[in-house]
């Protein structure tokens, strides 16, 4: 998926036992690192020139929620256009600001939060991120992530305040009218009439009989689909508020039969929608519409503080329009942890409801308060939820008749919102605030539900009616540590007559223990004059108190003693809380900005925070253990103007008192690799993860710290500062991921030597091998400036430009003849531009490379002071290695002084790596390994294009590091070897991406049978390596799975997946078929390819299944051809068995005729394998094979592949 800055997330999942795995595209030009943080199960991708907008609250943080993203159907495929809100102060502005953005279209004002809906063209994304940051004082343009001044806040162009992801929000999912007391109601003449109450949810089938004499406006949100429910969910709220019960003779009624009902579809057919459809419903309702009431059933799973943007309008339209908002809490229910509340039923002004059954006992599925942040009083009060009657869409598929049942807080609102219907009718001139404090001050007392349960009670329309005397519904003071001291606080309870005569209250406070006691009343006793009120103050001594939240009812009771109103009361105390101060520094010991990331043990999620420029930060933080980490820039090995980044950390500071934290650069180690032959660092990653409770690293500990930083082109060297002692609780692992390869680019001249040269993207190659063309000075790469140097031959070098274009540039250099375009950095850092076309799909001519400011101003100098003004250069190319080491360790504990990695031969493997080039096309290849603490491979660096011929590749060994290859042709195939751990001094072989291409299982855990089911992965198209799987990057190869028992076929797939279900338990013969596809204008190999396993499966063979793999040797040309007196290998294999006889039998036969005819081959075992020796005639071009082996215990597989390899 492609991120709002352009950069490209792939997640990839794995296959043939392998593991998901995450690697990150940075987009054209973009030379900064990348954070990965893991909260809760959830993944965010940060590039780091966003994060600085992160933490200042510019830009919302679920923009790189991968995981949250690809759950809402954000990915690139799914959402080629990301919806984005962005808000500001000058309207106008904004909305130019937004669409001015290179491909993003307006879809919605949303005035109520001062902002407006846009679409962003995620094929602009690059570019509509650089003109979102060009004018304001965060990163941009050039590359710079991350280097921003100190002490410059970070802003958008447009008039941009923040931009936020438009997320998604769903569907919050007789007798409940008389249970909240609605007949009663009726029986006076009140059914709602006259009233205008709307109902925002999936919208409503408009030809229900209890529906369509009752609906008097709709309107749909919903890009592309009307209002009918195809859902079902909003036809069922909406019969629940207003319904007339038509279809039934009047009997399923809603609340307020006789409401006037406004119908907004603001959630798809599917029970989904986006904030902003649900905003846009919000102010039509109360602005265009004028509706008394607004119902919405919905809301976002996560818990919200109130300040989220739906939370924000719903509090604004309430205070410009009177109306009163009803929405359901939510069906998270408890959880692992209370405050469960999302948006917007967080609002302060929304009237939030939970959900109970028959006996007002709560339902499993509501959500709780207290709301985070405050620990205010959440939900206001409950309503019937479980198994709802209401009316059908016709529309919606399931069931039948006009009627059906439903749960879900979704079903308790309409029941409010009918209930303040009728309130209204009633009460015309009563605003929302007072309807909402009536419901809740004369609500049925649930005293076995916490207020952050069941709220004031549950709802009794009924009472509400009739009720001369009505109440602030809740009231509630949060007080902030310490609070000890702060003496007793006090709250105003306002208590209104609406008769015409006095009213004398009795009013005591009623709570059970521990808060038997905590409050108390100013007065006891008070009078209400008609049609006026009065207000009385409950107040709570903090002092002794238990820190926490502590509530009570304050009841007000008539001369009777009849309880006629009731105020939920609550006080909380802030848990205490010490100061954090952190001092950042940099490599020379002086304050340093930056960011940094805090976890505590006890928290929910990961927070950034900005130190300033002073390098000091002081935050107030409740008592617990925390993990403070920052990735800060630093100054590197090249001069000044390089840039180095740091691991500055403290992975364990227990908060028990005031405490300091230096985070200093200037003790900090260099993270890099001593290897036997010469080499450069080309990538490198970054692993911080820290367990606040398990002593062993765990994927499954949900509240571990988790950064992952993969360092991106733009830095030099990478550092880290020792954590000294190991952690005394949980567990902690620091680890470095390297991949050092041959050193792609080495220039030297007389008096110099550039060893930090880097091969601009989009660029040609320069020739593999040394040279020594002399080099000129060209300016800025102007033609005017190339027309006065003799650049034909030479190494053009050129200062990177604001003023000049690197297309430009590059044409310049092309006209005048260079032989290369050396650019020297204008910023910060190494340059990582785009050097080939506009469009960025065709490479430049012109090698391009870049090099440091300090370093290339050296050059230009030198070229300054020579004769001629030409320097002679050496240059010692390698722009595709013949050998790399990739490199891993893991450091336990602590981060240690010393974070080099010595390789040393003897305690390496080495892998000799062979590479294909079939038809010509660019291979790319990666290796990812395996960490303790992920259920994914490690995160991965990007594939990187590799030339045909031989590798050698060193490997970090022995049973902590295990490694998984993928080699990939895009548009083709791509093949990945299974997870494996080297021995040390080791060699070992791979081959890649050439013949034969066939069927072939993964030898881990994929193919499995339960009791009753079968798992099977068959991915269609692995490779040359043994034992390698692989699948077609296109849809012109094709690849059909079917499975059968006996003489029935029990399911056929175009999918790698084959699942069946409801097998018999007895042990039967199964057969599994694959027929493959080629593409010949792909590859000439593998034209068709037809595989069969036999195989008994039943409950008495669960878990492994024993199928028969085969794999293929011979030796072959990079464009997969043979000698014609050549020698072939057969090596089959079972798998869940290592051993060497687990094959009984196997048969060869070959065609040189496209399978026309067949020759039998003899067969020699011979160390493992089967050997067989063709002759190819002379008309031959092709070999075919047709195999079979049979397992010594039992089963069997037949292969056919026409068009197998070629033939020299």
């Amino acid at each position: 998926m492609t991120l709002i800055t352009g950069d490209k997330v792939v997640v990839t999942p794995g296959t043939g036992g392998g593991r998901d795995s995450l690697s990150v595209e940075r987009r054209p030009g973009a030379a900064g690192s990348v954070r990965i943080v893991t909260e809760a199960g959830d993944t965010y991708v940060y590039p780091d020139d966003a994060l600085a907008y992160v933490a200042a609250d510019r830009l919302d943080k679920r923009l790189f929620n991968v995981t949250g993203l690809i759950a809402q159907g954000y990915d690139d495929a799914h959402a080629p256009r990301l919806p984005l809100i962005i808000t500001g102060g000058n309207h106008a502005a904004l909305r130019r600001g937004g669409t001015a953005l290179r491909g993003a279209q307006s879809r919605r004002d949303l005035p109520s939060v001062g902002g407006a809906a846009i679409a962003a063209d995620r094929s602009e994304a690059a570019d509509a991120w650089a003109a979102l940051t060009a004018g304001g004082t965060g990163p941009s343009g050039q590359d710079t992530s991350g280097s921003r001044r100190a002490g410059a806040a970070p802003s958008f162009t447009g008039g941009i305040d923040k931009i936020w992801l438009d997320g998604r929000t769903k569907a919050t999912l007789a007798d409940t009218t008389a249970q909240i007391g609605a007949p009663q109601v009726w029986e006076s003449g009140d059914t709602g009439s006259g009233v205008k109450v709307a109902v925002l949810d999936t919208g409503a089938d408009t030809g229900h009989p209890d529906l369509k004499d009752r609906i008097v406006s709709t309107r749909s949100f919903v890009p592309d689909q009307d209002v009918p429910d195809g859902s079902g969910h909003g036809t069922h709220v909406a019969s629940t508020v207003a319904g007339t019960g038509a279809a039934s003779d009047g009997k399923e009624k809603g609340v307020a039969p006789g409401a006037d009902l406004v119908v907004g579809k603001v959630l798809g057919n599917r029970g989904e929608g986006q904030e902003s459809w649900v905003i846009g419903g919000m102010e039509w309702a109360a602005r265009t519409e004028h509706a008394r009431v607004v119902n919405m059933s919905l809301g976002s799973a996560e818990p919200s503080d109130g300040t989220d943007l739906m939370s924000r309008s719903l509090n604004a339209l309430s205070a410009e329009t009177g109306t009163l908002f009803v929405v359901a809490a939510g069906n998270s229910g408890r959880g692992s942890t209370p405050y469960t509340i999302g948006s917007p039923a967080a609002a302060d002004a929304a009237l939030t409801v939970g959900a109970v059954g028959p006996s007002d006992d709560l339902a499993f599925f509501s959500s709780v308060g207290p709301r985070v942040g405050d620990e205010g009083v959440k939900p206001d009060l409950t309503a019937p939820g479980v198994d709802v009657l209401a009316a059908r869409s016709q529309y919606a598929s399931g069931g039948e008749g006009p009627y059906t049942t439903m749960s879900g807080t979704s079903m308790a609102s309409p029941h409010v919102a009918g209930a303040a219907v009728l309130l209204a009718q009633r009460h015309p001139d009563w605003p929302g605030s007072r309807l909402k404090d009536a419901l809740m001050s004369t609500s049925k007392a649930t005293p076995y539900l916490t207020a952050y349960q069941g709220g004031s009670g549950r709802v009794d329309v009924a009472a509400a009616v009739r009720a001369r005397v009505t109440a602030t519904g809740s009231v509630f003071r949060f007080l902030r540590w310490p609070n000890g001291g702060t003496g007793p606080v006090t709250q105003e309870i306002t208590y209104t007559n609406s008769g015409d005569e006095p009213l004398t209250l009795r009013l005591a406070v009623e709570a059970g223990a521990p808060d038997d006691g905590v409050f108390s009343l100013s007065a006891d006793q008070v009078t209400v004059p008609a049609h006026g009120s009065t207000a009385v103050e409950v107040g709570a001594d903090p002092s002794g108190l238990a820190r926490g939240d502590h509530t009570a009812q304050v009841v007000a009771r008539d001369a009777t003693g009849a309880a006629v109103a009731h105020t939920v009361a609550g006080v909380g105390l802030e848990p205490e809380r010490y100061d954090l101060s952190i001092t950042m520094k940099d490599r020379a010991g002086e304050p340093m900005s930056g960011w940094i990331h805090l976890k505590g043990a006890l928290s929910r999620s990961t927070t950034a925070y900005e130190i300033p420029a002073s390098g000091e930060l002081t935050l107030r933080l409740p008592a617990d253990t925390y993990t403070v980490v920052s990735y800060a820039d630093v100054v590197g090995t090249h001069g000044p103007s390089s840039r180095g980044i740091a691991l500055l950390s403290a992975p364990e500071v227990d908060l028990t008192a005031d405490r300091q934290v230096v985070l200093d650069a200037s003790k900090a180690h260099q993270v890099r690799a001593v290897t036997p032959k010469p080499t450069t660092l080309v990538n490198t990653r970054l692993d911080f993860f820290r367990s606040f409770t398990s002593t062993e690293p765990s994927p499954g500990d949900y509240g571990a710290v988790r950064e992952n930083v993969i360092v991106g082109p733009g830095y030099d060297s990478v550092w880290a500062q020792p954590t000294g002692a190991k952690v005394r609780h949980g567990s902690f692992v620091f680890a470095t991921r390297l991949r050092a390869q041959q050193t792609p680019l080495d220039l030297s001249y007389d008096g110099g030597r550039i060893d930090d040269a880097l091969a601009q993207e989009g660029s040609a190659d320069l020739p593999d091998g040394t040279s020594t063309p002399d080099a000129v000075f060209a300016g800025a790469g102007s033609p005017e400036e190339f027309a006065k140097v003799r650049a034909r031959g030479r190494v053009a070098v050129v200062r990177h430009s604001a003023e000049v274009e690197p297309s430009a540039q590059v044409s310049a250099a092309k006209a005048a003849g260079a032989r290369a375009l050396l650019v020297v950095n204008d910023g910060v850092g190494r340059l990582a531009a785009w050097y080939g076309s506009p469009d960025y799909t065709t490479v430049s001519d012109v090698p391009v490379v870049s090099v440091t400011k300090d370093e290339g101003e050296a050059l230009i100098a030198r070229i300054a002071s020579a004769r001629e003004h030409r320097v002679g250069l050496r240059v010692a190319a390698h722009p595709s290695p013949s050998y790399l080491y990739d490199l891993v360790k893991y450091h336990a504990g602590a981060v240690p002084s010393d974070v080099a990695y010595r390789a040393d031969p003897d305690r390496l493997a080495r892998v000799d790596v062979d590479f294909a080039q079939p038809q010509d096309k660019q291979a790319l290849e990666r290796r990812t390994d395996y960490p303790a603490y992920e259920w994914a491979t490690g995160y991965s660096f990007g594939l990187e294009p590799m030339a045909p011929g031989r590798r050698t590749d060193w490997v970090t060994a022995g049973e902590d590091a295990t490694w998984q290859q993928t080699a990939s042709v895009s548009g083709w195939v791509g093949a990945t070897n299974s997870p494996t751990s080297y021995r040390p001094d080791s060699v070992q072989q791979e081959r890649w991406l050439g013949p034969v291409l066939r069927p072939r299982m993964s030898d881990g855990d994929s193919q499995v049978r339960d009791d009753t089911s079968l798992s099977l992965v068959v991915p269609g198209w692995s490779d040359s390596g043994a034992p390698h799987t692989g699948s077609a990057g296109t849809e012109t190869m094709t690849a059909r799975t079917s499975l059968l028992q006996g003489g029935t076929t029990l399911l056929t797939t175009d999918s790698a997946y084959v699942n069946a279900f409801d097998l018999p338990a007895e042990s039967l013969p199964y057969r599994l078929v694959v027929d493959t596809a080629g593409d010949p204008a792909q590859s000439p190999y593998s034209s068709k390819t037809h595989t069969q396993w036999d195989f008994v499966s039943g409950k008495a063979q669960s878990g492994i299944v024993p199928l028969v793999q085969l794999d293929y040797g011979t030796e072959l040309d990079a464009a997969g051809r043979a000698r014609r007196t050549q020698e072939v290998s057969l090596i089959p294999s079972v798998l869940g068995t290592s051993a060497k006889d687990a094959v009984s039998s196997v048969r060869l036969e070959v065609s040189y005729d496209d399978g026309a005819s067949w020759h039998r081959q003899d067969l020699k075992l011979r160390q493992g394998s089967w050997r067989a020796t063709l002759h190819a005639p002379s008309s031959a071009a092709f070999v075919s094979l047709r195999t079979s082996a049979t397992a010594r215990a039992e089963g069997s597989v037949a292969q056919t592949v026409i068009r197998a390899f070629g033939l020299k």
